[in-house]
């Protein structure tokens, strides 16, 4: 039971009966009783357990509403809002990333990995949300069902947990069982652009088939069961990158330089800044309009300017002379290799600050 839950129930209770409600320090000075159990203390006080280290004073209560006390305290459901996976939300980014990189997160990240069954390893978590409307439990449920019915026939699930709270549900899914389904749509061997799109396809498919408007975030691979915990906190990034870009998929490490540079701290960001435009003469506020897109397209495209200005939509000579103009202003060149990486990391960073919440 939720401590703060147990807390309430018994200061409700004496607010019911109209008796005052004393607490009384659980120290080693009282016998260690089980919860809702009540002993004589010093000066004949009689205490009830409430929690570890917290106790009442219930010495102004009748036996019957002591019994009546104790059964409350033994028999009580924890409240909703307690669930581990509906909770994910309230954790930090910086307890997610410590996480991640299999440091303790926090308890809360453990107990939603307690809650999820990876029966195969290696495998990816998939969380599918979706928008209800106000029909309640029974519309959550059949929302539930038509999630799976449509996700199943794309790809073979291991096992499912659904949100009580939310409209949330969160799948296990081999490797093996990911890469078969995309093989079985035609498409080539699944990489990290392959599950992308196959989780595009799902959000997609649950718009036309179940008229549910649904996104899709899906985890890092979790290649041993001891990285469950470190799979729920890459299943959260992801989930909060899909809301960021307010797309309909996200694939934690689907674009792991611009994730990154979300996750800075505000002078780690400042001094990447610095340092990328430290030998020009202006701020990158003053550099030619469009070197962010410019340089993400040199990098998209391997360094083929060709292929870069044809995704730019622009002649390969216009794209040479802003090309010239970015150098002359930031000092970098987007045709070498690191030059192009740097002007990226500054423009996705600058792109990310300005992003909304």
């Amino acid at each position: 039971m939720d401590m703060e839950f147990q807390a309430e129930l018994v200061m409700r209770f004496f607010g019911a009966v109209a008796k005052p409600c004393e607490w009384v320090p659980w120290t080693r000075a009282l016998p260690n009783a089980p919860i809702g159990d009540w002993v004589e203390g010093p000066e004949g006080r009689c205490s009830l357990r409430v929690q570890d280290g917290l106790g009442v004073d219930v010495t102004p209560l009748t036996l019957a509403e002591r019994a009546f006390l104790r059964w409350a305290l033994s028999a009580a459901a924890a409240p909703e809002e307690f669930e581990p996976l509906a909770a994910l939300g309230t954790c930090s980014t910086e307890d997610l990333l410590r996480a991640v990189v299999g440091r303790d997160g926090g308890n809360l990240i453990r107990k939603a990995a307690t809650s999820l069954a990876v029966p195969v390893c290696p495998a990816h978590l998939v969380a599918i949300e979706w928008s209800t409307g106000v029909g309640g439990e029974v519309e959550h449920r059949e929302s539930a069902d038509m999630v799976k019915n449509v996700m199943e026939a794309y790809v073979e699930v291991d096992a499912w947990l659904v949100s009580r709270q939310l409209p949330l549900a969160v799948a296990s899914i081999s490797r093996t069982s990911l890469r078969r389904a995309w093989l079985s749509l035609g498409h080539e061997e699944m990489d990290v652009r392959g599950l992308s799109a196959l989780s595009g396809q799902v959000a997609s498919a649950l718009r036309s088939e179940a008229m549910i408007d649904a996104r899709v975030a899906v985890s890092g691979v979790i290649r041993t069961p001891q990285e469950v915990t470190a799979g729920v906190a890459m299943l959260e990034l992801a989930r909060r990158e899909a809301a960021r870009r307010n797309g309909d998929a996200a694939v934690f490490g689907d674009d792991p330089v611009r994730m990154a540079l979300l996750w800075l701290d505000e002078p780690a960001r400042d001094a990447l800044l610095r340092s990328v435009a430290a030998f020009s003469e202006v701020s990158a506020e003053g550099w030619p309009e469009g070197w962010g897109e410019i340089a993400e397209a040199m990098v998209r495209s391997n360094l083929n300017i060709s292929e870069a200005a044809r995704s730019l939509y622009m002649h390969r000579n216009t794209l040479l002379a802003r090309i010239e103009k970015l150098r002359d202003a930031s000092g970098l060149d987007v045709r070498r290799g690191a030059d192009a990486l740097a002007l990226f990391a500054a423009g996705a960073l600058l792109q990310g600050q300005s992003a909304p919440e």
